[in-house]
């Protein structure tokens, strides 16, 4: 067995992709239930990090971890310790009180050895004593706080996968406790984008180990890990990097904006506004943050405030697209339904079929007595049978379509669905009525051409049989209907 197919991929250098593969094995051989498993996996794994670092392309054929193959590999490693003795010898230089002594030697004379001397010839230990060691945890407690100390670093993702990746975090004996320093630090410090949510979670699993970690860890702390792993309390931080410098605290301010998001969510709206009135004095330029004070104010019914909130929003921020439908929910309450209409209009270009956008414009039209236009909207945009139902946009095309409600003109499109309406009903119950009837009325019809004149009782009979099979799909019928 090689050491590619222990890892399961194709021989390359990339060390990405070979530490993905061996994080993937350790779930199957992990070293206390496999210790042999894990053993070959732990060997495979660096002896394809070493060849993957010499910058050498390995082709198909390399040693494996098996039989007597593994002396390739010992004899690989050991030709690198002879590598590292020779730089060795070319770094160490004695002073000048050895090269006379080594002068002297040269004459004849006889000393003992200088200890500088045996280390040209003794080869260097390739690890240090493990107490003298600075423990994975340790360096990567130390590397984290440096990393997110630096804010323009902290929320890029591609520094949080660089630091992911290195060697001290792949040791899986010393895994429980990387992830404990882990969730140590992230009681403290939690002001992280989506990204690197995303890019913790591909290494330490926040997912896929859920009850590991709500075993072992605090149960609010874990929820609020998964909830911006999955998006739900996602908060952005795009805004930040447009700022040529940020002249306030900014970690106060991210802990102002998330504890006014959480204080909304609990309805605690004195509190909430609070935060955010400080919030706003320290930065007004957040999408976020603006979008909060417009749900604050609307929630203390302060509307024309959430108006001037959700007009900011909209401007700095073009795409935002919750900010539009937002407003626009505002304008329709405040019966200033064009406007409205114009923030729905411009939703529809990026997303003609959001069913939330067509409830709101729907509204608007019937509000604005545009009841042809409305009727006309809810033809065009029929659901789709696998579409999730939009309850309220179908309350309003059944109230759209209710004639004591809404008095309107005879259609062709009207015509076309009351076609539909009754034809298909027809269709269904005459087929139910033959496939309940055809025996009956092909033995009706063998005895009629085959007798020359049927007695009256048999007609008789015939004709009760279908009036009862009508009478019984007439009241399948019934029932359905009501």
């Amino acid at each position: 067995m090689t050491i590619w197919s222990m890892l399961e991929i194709e021989p390359t250098d990339e060390l990405a992709i070979i530490k993905k593969a061996y994080a993937k094995k350790l779930k199957s051989h992990h070293p206390e239930d496999d210790p042999e498993g894990y053993q070959q996996l732990r060997e495979a794994y660096d002896t394809a990090v070493k060849w993957a670092r010499s910058g050498q392309r390995i082709a198909s054929t390399v040693p494996s971890l098996v039989g007597e193959d593994k002396k390739e590999i010992a004899e690989a490693i050991s030709k690198e310790i002879e590598k590292m003795v020779i730089q060795a010898e070319k770094v160490i230089r004695v002073d000048e009180a050895e090269e006379e002594e080594g002068e002297e030697k040269a004459e004849g004379a006889t000393s003992i050895p200088h200890e500088n001397e045996w280390a040209l010839v003794r080869p260097l230990p390739i690890q240090l004593d493990a107490d003298l060691q600075e423990q994975p945890a340790d360096i990567f407690d130390r590397q984290i706080r440096v990393l997110y100390a630096d804010f323009s670093r902290r929320i890029k993702q591609a520094s949080w996968h660089s630091l992911l990746n290195e060697d001290f975090m792949w040791s899986i004996e010393h895994r429980d406790r990387l992830r404990d320093k882990l969730m140590l630090f992230l009681d403290q410090h939690r002001n992280l984008p989506h990204a690197v949510w995303e890019a913790l979670d591909s290494f330490f699993h926040f997912r896929e180990d859920k009850e590991i970690f709500l075993q072992r860890y605090d149960n609010k702390l874990v929820e609020y890990i998964l909830g911006q792993v999955d998006g739900s309390l996602e908060m952005r931080y795009e805004c930040f990097l447009l700022q040529e410098s940020l002249e306030f605290d900014i970690e106060h301010y991210l802990n102002l904006r998330q504890s006014a998001q959480f204080m909304l969510m609990e309805d605690k709206h004195t509190e909430a506004g609070q935060l955010l009135d400080e919030a706003n004095k320290l930065f007004q330029n957040d999408p976020d943050l603006q979008l909060l004070r417009a749900k604050y104010c609307l929630d203390t019914a302060d509307y024309m405030e959430a108006l001037v909130c959700l007009d900011r929003v909209t401007t700095m921020w073009p795409n935002e697209r919750d900010g539009y439908l937002l407003r626009g929910r505002l304008l329709y309450y405040l019966q200033r339904y064009e406007e409205a209409m114009k923030d729905c209009e411009y939703l529809l270009q990026e997303d003609a079929g959001n069913r939330d956008v067509q409830c709101l414009i729907l509204e608007c039209k019937i509000a604005c007595s545009q009841i042809e236009e409305a009727l006309t909207q809810t033809e065009t945009n029929e659901p789709k049978k696998d579409e999730f139902i939009h309850f309220r946009y179908l309350a309003n095309k059944s109230m759209l379509n209710n004639k004591k409600l809404y008095p309107q003109r005879l259609r062709i499109s009207s015509l076309v669905t009351i076609g539909k309406n009754i034809i298909g009903p027809i269709l269904f119950y005459l087929l139910v009525f033959l496939k309940l009837s055809w025996f009956y009325i092909l033995v009706y019809t063998i005895c009629y051409f085959s007798v020359s004149e049927l007695p009256p009782l048999v007609n008789a009979v015939f004709i009760l049989i279908i009036l009862w099979k009508i009478r019984n799909i007439c009241k399948t019928a019934y029932l359905f209907s009501n």
